[in-house]
């Protein structure tokens, strides 16, 4: 097959913005779209091999999978293998531990699934996720396991080239029905992040490259200037999708058509002289798989020593580059050749895949090994119960699994209840992820609760504030909060008690909310008007609760660290320099970077609502401690640990119907 410029430098492209997307260039904020570029690449490649293949009558679905593993799975294993060599030396064990895992997972190609349950939408720290990037190789690869079978199935009994079309169409149109309803219609972020990371809503991506190869008319090679018009014009919708989408767009979805379009317009061009046949594009294109490998440990690597700064990125991604080239030279062709010699005899071609395969399982076996044991804390001189301590404080959550949020459609709460319900006396404890940790002070206290109850209605991500959307898709939060505030204002609640990580939606420099009125008026949380508007929303609302004869309680944001303590703990640990004392953080300090939240809470005491100002209770003028006797008091980098607010919740008593 002729070698092709343009796509080479489709290559180089789309692994440039994944780099300076994930290396937090200016302007490349949606960078991601370079994974889908690669995604309509792959797609139109493989459907031309397998199409001609059996165009010919030597397809061979063993012998395609050989050339996928033959081209994958080399460099892959040696990244897995370094990285796994280098956390050995320097990553503390529960980092350690992950990256064993995930290496596994890479390896056997189902790191998506896993970290489509670990990790939210774009949400995933990069200093945990030493693999996250492999997520793509296993959609690729577990679409290479099923096309090549109904492309030879449809090949067998749909005779005709618009038959074959029509059925890869439909295909296409079937997964990108399920990325758009993934995407854009379910309050629901774990189903949004199955649309970013699963093969179904991916499929599309990849079928799209294929439908040009199955185009019933065979795609006739176009003028020179015709040729140039429709890259150029791929080429600008592609650089598009950089200026009009960003990590809060619902991704694939509908939105990822405009770069999907623009990269089938580059290849069905067929440019003879194309304008991306630039050397260092092409240099970059020979190497992007490899660059692609190469470069999201070292983001992790920056990211978990804490050493960003634009000079380090700056070298990180020329890093990148140099790895990659040195890994195509060393790694990718020496391999590809080996491993695909003509040596003639079955029995001798089989060799090198056997030992191929038998390196990968002795990776993946050791990899386990540092799994079952934890890590191998035995590496440095870990003080065994003060990183043990860290382990429980990270999964010391004593609030219910299932209890966050509604349902999937959003039309029902899912809500967590303590005590005795009772017709009109029982507590509501309504907010986000902020509210949850206080349920662990009042199971304390169930057997007290004989007379009423302690309803908890929660959603992570959603403060209860009447208007209050997230950027970010899968939220959802104006329907939790309408059927939230619907179960505030029955009869059956006497107190209503609001809780938050306010200042978490009104950053001045990343605001992640916008507050919506009545009239369909949007405005950012970061700014002065949208923290006016969202006070102004929750005063109407506290003025209505109060009007039924209620109390409302306020409590302002519970003091948060913003790095995550347990984590950072272990690692001081394992580095032999633990902090002494409390290990205090700043508050004030994060509080600045808000709008004056917190500070126009206090003002609902004037519309007879109780406040309570949870920073002046667990600080002394702003200063907290993030541990205490070398324990952490948090459980990441934001919530209470459930031990800690057992013991410091006592100001609920009251508030609750409990007497002190």
């Amino acid at each position: 097959m002729n070698f092709r410029e343009d796509i080479n430098g489709l290559r180089a492209i789309a692994v440039l913005f994944v780099l300076l997307f994930h290396f937090g260039a200016p302007g490349f904020g949606a960078g991601f779209i370079g994974v889908d570029i690669f995604f309509v690449i792959s797609g139109f490649l493989m459907t031309r091999i397998i199409v001609s293949g059996l165009e010919a009558g030597s397809f061979s679905i063993l012998g395609f999978y050989r050339a996928r593993l033959v081209r994958l799975y080399p460099a892959l294993l040696a990244v897995v293998v370094a990285t796994l060599a280098f956390a050995l030396v320097f990553v503390e064990p529960n980092a350690l531990e992950g990256i064993a895992r995930d290496g596994i997972s890479a390896l056997l190609f189902v790191s998506n699934i896993v970290f489509w349950k670990q990790a939210g939408y774009f949400g995933a720290p990069a200093s945990t996720m030493w693999m996250l990037h492999t997520w793509s190789l296993s959609v690729e690869w577990q679409f290479y396991l099923i096309y090549p079978i109904v492309l030879a199935l449809v090949f067998r009994f749909v005779p005709s080239r618009g038959g074959r079309f029509a059925v890869l169409l439909a295909g296409f149109l079937l997964s990108l029905v399920c990325s758009a309803a993934l995407g854009m219609f379910f309050p629901n972020d774990r189903l949004v992040s199955a649309g970013f990371y699963m093969l179904p809503p991916r499929a599309w991506e990849m079928l799209a490259g294929g439908l040009i190869l199955l185009w019933p008319a065979r795609i006739a090679q176009h003028s020179a200037g015709a040729a140039r018009i429709l890259e150029i014009t791929g080429i600008a919708a592609v650089f598009s999708g950089l200026l009009l989408f960003s990590k809060d767009t619902p991704w694939p979805s509908c939105a990822a058509l405009l770069p999907v379009t623009g990269t089938m317009l580059v290849l069905i061009a067929r440019t003879p002289r194309s304008i991306l046949a630039f050397a260092p594009l092409q240099w970059i294109g020979t190497w992007s798989y490899s660059v692609y490998l190469w470069h999201w440990p070292i983001v992790a690597a920056v990211a978990y020593f804490e050493a960003s700064s634009s000079m380090v990125a700056a070298t990180a991604f020329i890093l990148s580059l140099v790895a990659g080239w040195l890994s195509y030279r060393w790694i990718e062709q020496p391999c590809r050749a080996w491993l695909s010699r003509p040596n003639g005899a079955a029995p001798k071609l089989g060799r090198p895949m056997a030992a191929l395969g038998a390196v990968a399982f002795a990776v993946i076996a050791a990899a386990a090994v540092v799994m079952v044991d934890h890590g191998i804390p035995q590496r440095a001189n870990v003080a065994a119960a003060a990183y043990q301590e860290t382990l429980a404080a990270a999964a010391d959550t004593k609030f219910p699994r299932g209890c966050d949020g509604t349902t999937i459609f959003g039309t029902a709460l899912r809500q967590c209840e303590l005590g005795k319900a009772s017709d009109h006396s029982d507590v509501l404890v309504m907010g986000d992820s902020f509210a949850q940790p206080w349920y662990s002070h009042v199971l304390m206290l169930d057997a007290e609760l004989t007379d009423h109850a302690v309803v908890f209605v929660t959603k992570g991500g959603c403060p209860p504030i009447a208007g209050l959307d997230r950027k970010s898709p899968g939220f959802g939060c104006s329907s939790f909060h309408r059927l939230a505030m619907e179960q505030a204002r029955s009869n059956r609640y006497h107190t209503i008690i609001l809780a938050g990580m306010w200042t978490a939606y009104f950053t001045r420099s990343e605001p992640n909310s916008v507050i919506c009125g009545k009239d369909g008026r949007c405005l950012s949380t970061g700014t002065d008007p949208g923290l006016s508007a969202a006070l102004g929303s929750m005063a109407d609302e506290i003025d209505g609760l109060r009007a039924l004869g209620k109390t409302v309680v306020v409590l302002t944001t519970s003091p948060y660290p913003n790095f995550d303590v347990p984590v950072g703990l272990r690692r001081r640990i394992f580095a032999g320099n633990p902090p002494a004392g409390d290990w205090p953080f700043n508050f004030g300090a994060i509080v600045a970077g808000s709008e004056p939240v917190d500070a126009g809470l206090q003002t609902f005491s004037k519309l007879g609502a109780k406040v309570v100002n949870l920073a002046d209770l667990l600080c002394r003028n702003m200063i907290c401690p993030a541990i205490r006797e070398g324990a952490p008091l948090y459980r990441d980098a934001a919530h209470l640990r459930s031990n800690y607010t057992a013991l410091v919740g006592g100001f609920l008593d009251p508030l609750i119907g409990v007497a002190q």
